[in-house]
Order: C-alpha cells, then structure tokens, then sequence
C-alpha cells in the first residue's frame, strides 16, 4: 500500500502549522457564569454529534449546564481535520471546541493554535487525574502544556471471525507470537476462493509502534530503537510473504464490500472498529470475537481529542472547558458516548463499572469491555513532537516499499532514516 492522501495531507498540515506565529497576547479568562446563556459551537465528525447529543439530552448535563444550548458543525473525518488545519493555520475563528483525532495532536503539540489547558482559570491538572495517562501523554508538549483533553480512546486488539476461525480449526485466543497468528491466518485463508486472513500486510505495521501515534524520536533521534521500527517492518515482510492479505486498501469500495460479504477472518484495530463492524461492515450478532493482540501486545489505535482553539474568545472559554471536562471526566457522560458509538472510555474510574462485565451479544457474549479496560491500562506512553506527521509519512513510504517488495526491511528502515534526518535536521 502506498502512502495515503490522508497521511500526506498530514505531512503537508504539520508544515503549514509550523509556520504559525506562536506570539499570542495574554489574555484574562473570567470563570464562568452558571447564569448566563450561552451556545455553544462544537466541530466534530464522524458519529461524535450523535453520542454528544445523547450526553447533552441527559437528566444529569441538564441539571448541571440549564442555560447552555449547542450548535455543531459536523463533517467526515477528512473534512473535518482539513477545515480545522486551515482555519488554525491562518489564525481564523473556529469553533468554541474542537474535535481531534489522536493522528493529528502532534502537529499541534509545539505548532501553536490550541489553548492551553494546565493554565487558568481551566487547570486541567485538577481533572486529569483519572484519566489514562498514555493518552494525556499524546496531548503534552515538551513544556508541559496540555492542548487537547481525551475523551475517548482506542485500545487495540485482535478481532477475527469466530465461524471461520473454528471451521479452520484454529484458535485465536492468546496467540504467543506474531509468527502464531501468521500460522494461524495460513489455515484461515482461501485465497482462491475469496477469503482472506488479513485486509493487507500494512494493517499490521502500526502495532509494534503503539499505533505510531508518538515515539518517533527518542532522546532526539528518530526511528530509535532500531530493532522495534525494523521489526515493524519485517512482520510486515512476513504477512506479506505468507500470501493471506486481499490487498484492500482501507477504506475502499472492494475494502468495505469484503467485510460485508464475510471474506475478512482476522483484523487488528482499535475498540472503535467494533462499532464499525456492528453498525455497517458486518452487523449480524454473534459471528465476531476479540482476543489480545499476539504475544499480548499494547497498544492504541485511535481515539478523539477535544480542544479549544487560541482564537476563541476570552468570554467563550470557560463554558468551553467545563463541557469538555464534563465529556471527559463525567461517569454518565464516557459511558453514554460508549454506549452510543463504541468509543472506549478515557475515563479510568468507570472501568470498574459493572457495564466492563456485561456480556455482549455482538460479540457472542462475549466479556470484550474488560479485555479492553486491561489493555487501555496498560498502553506504554509514547511522547509526540513537530515532527510526527512528516517523519509518519516518510515511514508509510517504507512500509510500501516492505509490502511491494522492492526494498528489504533492513534497506528501508535506512532509506527512512535517511530521509528522516534530511528532513528534521
């Protein structure tokens, strides 16, 4: 898979935020007034107005916020990251709050163009403290500025179809190694007749590198260390050398088609793509199951930021910061939105919620939610910088290269490394 538009428009976004002016007149942010009207602006996108909406129309956000009404703006995920770089790059009016996916706080960590969230009068400090600590992590600069507060988040897992797993006569639960799940996908595949263990070799490559959402450098130096970037790779090599991927590009028309018709058995993803699954790509119960990555690796992949822009205005700040510390530190409010569109909570005190054991039928009831909880607290803490998209978009290059066979997993980390240091130095 070549590099996407996508990852390249990141790579382009990181530079144009780079030349943002970061000089910003102080500014005196009053405390809110519980008895002022307000409404406020939300831009978001993909199911978020949804769960959002649910939160808002409930018995306990009405009683703490009467006076406040919303407005949303509300895009596909593309568009909505699109508007909010370009608005954000020209130093223009946005909304009072906006949505982010953790694929783009890096280009805001160092950039500028989001508040600060640890001053006041917000001291997200104050409110952080149950909230998993890899993600806040993603959303802190090197001088300690919290741009974006979690909301929701994204612990990755093995997700396979149960049916095909057992006619193959495989199992799936708590493989011990990468090189496990590459025998195992071998007897799930039948590639003849349509059916694939895995959509492509690059679905994989993110995994070893916590999502690649951060840990780009390391005591300033990229891709380091060596052996974890260049085992990316080479697991890619192996899937790819065992002839099970469809070759789908995510996303695609041919991608989507075959998760509808069942010839997907296998995919690693974040919590969210249980939604996905359920509400779109394969919404018949009982035919999915979760297990943890092989050799029960950690990681993330995904998850939804909320931030507000340096361009709002004073007055609309406070209201600002108190709904989005209600979305993120509210019990009700995480597991609304859960509830709503499967996004894991940030919140660590609900994982205790009787709702982690239930039993879920899409799932074959499956007790999925605790799989979940235990991965989400145990993500390593990956730190971001300015550099994240550009160096992302130089290693998706690597990855192609790996998939179509025209590089070595060793040629390519060198290639990259190349390229990284000509690019940041």
């Amino acid at each position: 898979m070549k590099a996407t538009k996508f990852l390249a428009t990141l790579a382009l976004a990181g530079l144009a935020l780079g030349a943002m002016s970061c000089a910003k007149k102080a500014e005196v942010v009053q405390a809110l007034d519980p008895n002022t009207p307000y409404e406020v602006t939300i831009g978001v996108y993909g199911d978020l107005e949804k769960a959002y909406v649910a939160v808002f129309n409930s018995p306990d956000f009405k009683a703490k916020f009467p006076k406040v009404t919303f407005k949303f703006q509300t895009s596909d995920f593309g568009g909505h990251h699109n508007r909010l770089t370009t608005v954000l790059a020209a130093n223009e009016r946005a909304n009072d709050i906006e949505a982010l996916e953790v694929g783009f706080i890096a280009q805001f960590v160092e950039s500028g163009g989001l508040t600060d969230l640890n001053t006041a009068p917000f001291n997200a400090r104050q409110a952080t403290k149950d909230i998993v600590k890899f993600a806040l992590a993603n959303a802190t600069t090197t001088k300690d500025s919290l741009i974006a507060m979690p909301v929701d988040i994204a612990p990755a897992v093995l997700f396979y179809r149960e049916d095909l797993a057992r006619n193959a006569g495989v199992t799936m639960d708590n493989l011990p190694s990468w090189d496990a799940y590459i025998d195992a996908m071998k007897k799930l595949a039948d590639t003849k007749n349509g059916v694939f263990a895995i959509e492509h070799p690059a679905a994989v490559q993110a995994i070893p590198l916590n999502g690649g959402k951060g840990g780009w450098l390391k005591d300033n130096k990229p891709l380091e260390p060596k052996e974890k970037f260049l085992g990316a790779l080479e697991l890619v090599r192996k899937v790819k050398a065992a002839g099970v991927d469809g070759d789908l590009g995510a996303w695609s028309g041919p991608w989507s088609q075959a998760y509808i018709d069942g010839k997907i058995a296998t995919i690693v993803n974040g919590a969210w793509f249980g939604g996905t699954l359920r509400t779109w790509l394969s919404p018949e119960p009982g035919k999915w199951r979760v297990a943890y990555l092989p050799g029960k690796m950690m990681a993330s992949l995904g998850g939804t930021y909320l931030a507000i822009p340096a361009t709002t205005p004073a007055d609309r700040k406070p209201v600002a910061w108190e709904i989005i510390k209600y979305l993120a530190t509210s019990p009700s409010a995480q597991l609304i939105t859960f509830r709503e569109i499967d996004a894991f909570p940030a919140l660590t005190s609900v994982y205790k919620d009787p709702v982690m054991d239930e039993d879920v039928t899409f799932y074959g009831g499956q007790k999925v939610r605790r799989i979940f909880a235990d991965v989400a607290l145990n993500i390593p803490e990956n730190k971001v910088s300015e550099f994240d998209n550009v160096i992302l978009s130089i290693w998706n290059g690597a990855v192609s290269e790996v998939v179509n066979g025209t590089l070595s997993p060793e040629q390519a980390y060198e290639t990259a490394l190349t390229k990284v240091k000509a690019t940041i130095y």
